[in-house]
């Protein structure tokens, strides 16, 4: 701890210098309680609108801090450049992972007073999209079934393991769904899921038997573990339909991909 406090104190004394810098954020591992004495730090800095706009025109959002050093030990920095405008749309319209990324956010500084109820807002869960998001994983999850099927069949190994990756990523979505908890992105996605209250037995170790043994026996034991799991509230519900709209026309909205809400 005393080499994160040192590291903040640099770099808060260095952001403090800059006047577009409105405020500091650690996020991350650190944030999240994942993190390990090999994590890195991670920081969101807060700039102006017009700084944000201008770095995202550049291409230049990532902060190339690299690391801190302190005596003789290095604390890692990986960070991005954001703004008061990008964080109201986060909270307005932002996917799971944009959402998750400001869990438990850490406020360093800030000249912001609004910041912390923005912040709230962002890492609520969107009650509203429940049920929706449930069919649409649902749907994905029957979809990538049929195609796990498909690829036993052919002895299509690409496909197979194509397949059993987004089963267990629709499987685990509409798990995270049902707890109304927000999907962090692959990296931290079993992390999460391990945390949840309700969720089918052994979960983890279906699904890692799953990605390690895609077998026909082990792929019909966590298609069942999932659909009967509880009620999902589907009813008549033309699936492929779905599948349609959000694997081949989402593009045509210019809506996310369904594995990114």
């Amino acid at each position: 701890m005393n080499i994160l406090s040192d590291c903040l104190s640099q770099l808060t004394e260095h952001l403090r210098g800059d006047s577009s810098v409105k405020g500091l954020l650690i996020t991350g591992s650190v944030a999240y309680g994942y993190s390990s004495p090999h994590s890195d730090m991670n920081i969101m800095i807060i700039v102006s609108d017009q700084e944000f706009e201008d770095r995202f025109q550049s291409g230049s959002l990532h902060y190339d801090g690299a690391e801190c050093k302190v005596g003789r030990s290095l604390q890692n920095i990986d960070g991005k450049y954001i703004s008061m405008a990008y964080l109201e749309k986060v909270a307005r319209c932002g996917s799971e992972p944009a959402r998750f990324a400001f869990l438990g956010a850490i406020v360093v500084f800030s000249d912001i007073p609004e910041l912390r109820d923005v912040l709230n807002t962002i890492t609520e869960y969107p009650m509203s999209l429940k049920q929706n998001n449930i069919h649409r994983f649902y749907a994905q999850f029957e979809a990538w079934y049929g195609e796990c099927k498909q690829a036993l069949k052919r002895d299509d190994t690409y496909l197979l393991h194509q397949a059993v990756m987004n089963m267990a990523l629709f499987g685990g979505r509409m798990v995270l769904a049902h707890n109304e908890m927000l999907y962090p992105g692959h990296k931290w996605m079993m992390r999460v899921l391990d945390s949840v209250r309700e969720k089918p037995e052994r979960l983890r170790e279906q699904i890692q038997s799953l990605m390690s043994e895609p077998k026909e026996a082990v792929i019909e034991q966590f298609y069942r573990h999932i659909t009967e799991f509880r009620n999902w509230g589907i009813g008549e519900m033309k699936w492929a339909d779905y599948v349609i709209r959000d694997s081949e026309l989402h593009w045509m909205q210019g809506s996310l991909p369904v594995a990114e809400l």
